[in-house]
């Protein structure tokens, strides 16, 4: 070992001899520190990086998604994502954006800094001064999640060349000085088809990626995706306008998810209006779910007596685009429809452009500029319209000078101009609306005649139209207190007594008409239910029989034992009689743990409050249930917990079973298929929005072609049944169970996934839920 004078020497002889020779002094100086017996310093293992990528970033969707989000803080308007050959382990994922890209100081001081302080300095971006979005310091960790090896390219508007990094991952293996690994960074040429932004290519990437995933990646970033047409930059106040942000998810150069395939195609129908040179209106629907909904031709707006087409004097070359969505009707996909009802919930509504600009604050949240809420609250028109069931635009042309803008450069004046446009717009919206709701055969008014005639009412829609009538009802008080509200103003020579009765009167007409709605609401929110309710009535209808039967069977299992244990006792120990006899013990024990778990699962159903539910909670019983069937079919159990307080959402604890018994029987039968030794991991964890457990095994697997299909309902795996198959065989492979499980958990906002296997395990489901919030677990003390 060299001494502190030798390796001083050295030193000065690398800096005097080869100052270029940065990796040399690094590590002459490194040993120099070590041997300082007056001071230490804290040293890093390279190793963290690794540990930091699977710790900070459990989830290679999340790992994605956070890449994104860089993207989105860099001031890009599109970030696009390629998965090249992930049908399994070692495919390659490229991450383009167009965004501000970073100079060498930012790229070294940065990008390559472990827990940087970029995003704390700089709460905002540069340019749109977005809010940033990505979590401080995770996105190099998220690259390293991801795969061996990253490639950072990318070039600034003001710097001549662009920079390339090449990232070996594998460099950072343990028992090695961190800050000694050096990574080649040199100038390269331009990518001249855009003024600035980065690419990152992972290549040998660590999992498969099947579309649901890559989908599920998009859904991650919602909440920096502005599901808007682009507008063009425009400066305000010496501040340049957003102008809105894009994701493209592809796989092997096919688009995958976009705002096309994730939002607009499963619009229920397209709309369409525009003021032509004559000031005429017209409106037409394109691309409808609902068959006869479209429109042939334009169809023309007439004024309100509906005598006359209407002319509009200030509107010519307006155009109004929506896309409208009608939820809970099972129209959309349930797990697409929760993110988008998130969606319309935050940016719903019609935005106002001109010549290409956005114009606030029009179509931001709250603001009901086009009376749509209104509207929906006054009941006149009863297909839903609010503005969270839309996502639409109006453009206005330069050539128009008939708006003029606010000194403050926020809104309109109000003008003739401006009344004519939210007429226009609304008359096109609510023409639409009523089209598709006459072919969804609901009330199109709360006064509509012989609406009866025409559709046949069952009780949902009877309690509907009983919610309808007592909103009416609420309006006619309303007006009726209004009305007396306006003789009391006109009338100042009335004495201060007859006023305050007045008042009075009113006060309780209105409160009247507050419970009246209040109960229409009670009945509305019950009407949601009712599909509920008799799926609900068909399986209590089941699980009076299973209990029953539970019931029936313990009564037995008490002789059982006692029969088995006096055959044990008196036979002898060398007979087949004997051996059989034991085993006919071990196998009622088996069935006694089975039954007192159904049995005890039954009884929590009578009570129907939802409550946080803890994992360890239905992990643990679940798992000694099992234990029997465990050890006689050879098969191991183990569980892993990460972190304490693993409440998800209010849930029923019954339905743990459901899904735990489901995954543990397919689970059973793909290690049978395979012949092995078995082997199932239950995982617990959670992060600050999500609880999750990852159910594993090491049986047979799930094809590729098939990893898409699985939630499928009567999609199978199972073998088909013979002619004369049995009933139970018969039932156990229909392919509703991941079906089921995935209705069950996406009721909750929840969802189940195939993941990617890890280590000698072939099958991984990921259940996701919402983790309960503070308020929730205080509410149960839980």
């Amino acid at each position: 070992m060299s001494t502190k004078e030798e390796i001083q020497e050295q030193l000065q002889k690398a800096v005097s001899e080869e100052p270029h020779n940065i990796n040399k002094i690094l590590k002459l100086t490194n040993k120099l520190a070590s041997l300082d017996e007056d001071n230490v310093r804290f040293s890093v293992d390279a190793g963290v990086i690794d540990r930091l990528g699977k710790e900070l970033v459990a989830r290679h969707e999340t790992a994605v998604s956070e890449l994104i989000k860089n993207s989105y803080d860099a001031d890009a308007t599109v970030a696009t994502l390629n998965f090249a050959n992930v049908d399994s382990i070692g495919g390659t994922l490229t991450v383009e954006d167009n965004g501000n890209g970073m100079s060498r100081n930012q790229l070294v001081n940065g990008f390559m800094r472990i827990s940087s302080s970029d995003k704390i300095h700089e709460p905002v971006s540069p340019v749109y001064k977005r809010k940033r979005a990505g979590k401080k310091g995770i996105g190099r960790f998220s690259a390293q999640r991801l795969g061996d090896k990253l490639t950072i390219v990318t070039q600034t508007s003001n710097y001549k060349n662009a920079l390339k990094v090449v990232v070996d991952w594998n460099k950072y293996a343990m028992d090695e000085e961190l800050f000694l690994i050096q990574n080649k960074i040199i100038e390269i040429p331009k990518n001249k088809d855009i003024v600035s932004g980065t690419t990152l290519i992972i290549e040998n990437l660590r999992d498969w990626w099947s579309e649901a995933m890559i989908k599920r990646v998009y859904r991650y970033a919602l909440d920096v995706i502005q599901p808007f047409p682009i507008s063009k930059k425009k400066i305000i106040d010496n501040k340049i306008a957003d102008s809105g942000f894009k994701i493209i998810c592809k796989k092997n150069n096919n688009v995958i998810a976009n705002e096309k395939s994730m939002f607009f195609e499963h619009a229920l129908a397209e709309i369409y209006g525009y003021v032509d040179d004559n000031g005429h209106a017209f409106w037409e629907i394109n691309n409808s779910k609902l068959p006869d909904v479209e429109t042939k031709k334009p169809q023309i707006i007439f004024d309100d007596n509906d005598n006359h087409a209407q002319k509009y004097v200030y509107l010519k070359g307006i155009q109004l685009k929506a896309f409208y969505f009608v939820f809970n009707v099972n129209l959309i996909p349930k797990q697409i429809e929760s993110y988008i009802r998130s969606a319309t919930d935050e940016q719903g509504g019609i935005r106002l452009y001109r010549n290409g600009f956005r114009v606030l604050p029009y179509g931001e949240k709250q603001n009901d500029w086009l009376g749509l809420d209104e509207s929906v609250r006054k009941r006149k028109v009863l297909p839903v319209h609010g503005n969270n069931n839309f996502f639409g635009f109006i453009q206005i042309e330069d050539k128009n000078k008939n708006f003029q803008e606010l000194s403050s450069r926020e809104g309109l004046f109000r003008n003739e101009a401006y009344d004519e446009l939210i007429d226009f717009s609304y008359k096109v919206l609510i023409a639409a609306i009523i089209r598709v709701g006459r072919e969804r055969g609901v009330k199109i008014t709360t006064d509509q005649k012989d609406w009866d005639a025409k559709y046949s009412r069952n009780p949902k829609e009877a309690l509907l139209d009983a919610a309808d009538d007592l909103e009416k009802l609420a309006d006619d008080l309303d007006e009726i207190a209004d009305s007396t509200e306006d003789t009391k103003d006109e009338s100042d020579n009335q004495d201060d007594s007859k006023n305050k009765k007045k008042e009075e009167q009113n006060a309780k007409q209105k409160e009247k008409a507050k419970k009246i709605r209040d109960k229409a609401k009670s009945i509305r929110d019950a009407v949601e239910r009712i599909e509920e309710f008799n799926m609900l009535r068909v399986l209590a209808g089941l699980g009076l029989i299973i209990g029953e039967f539970t019931h029936e069977i313990m009564q037995y299992l008490s002789a059982f034992k006692i029969d088995s244990k006096f055959l044990i006792d008196n036979l002898k120990k060398s007979t087949e009689e004997y051996k059989r006899a034991v085993r006919l013990k071990e196998t009622f024990s088996s069935f006694e743990v089975y039954t007192s778990y159904f049995d005890e699962t039954i009884s929590q159903n009578v009570n129907r409050e939802l409550k946080p539910i803890e994992l360890r909670d239905v992990i643990k019983p679940f798992v000694k249930s099992v234990a029997p069937d465990l050890k006689r079919n050879n098969i191991t159990l183990e569980t892993d917990y990460k972190g304490y307080d693993l409440f998800t959402c209010k849930m029923h604890v019954s339905e743990w079973s459901s899904i735990l018994f489901n995954l543990y029987s397919n689970a059973k039968k793909a290690i049978k298929r395979s012949n092995k030794v078995g082997k199932i991991l239950i995982k617990a964890y959670k992060d600050e929005e999500k609880v999750y457990l990852e159910f594993q095994d090491n049986g047979d697997g799930i094809p590729a072609e098939n990893r898409d299909k699985i939630f499928t309902a009567f999609f199978t795996t199972s073998s088909p049944k013979g002619h004369k198959t049995n009933m139970k065989n018969e039932l156990s492979g229909t392919g509703l169970g991941l079906k089921i499980l995935s209705d069950i958990l996406g009721s909750y906002n929840g969802d189940i996934s195939l993941g990617n296997e890890i280590d000698d395990y072939s099958t991984n489901f990921i259940i996701e839920l919402p983790v309960a919030t503070d308020e929730e677990i205080n509410e149960y003390g839980l």
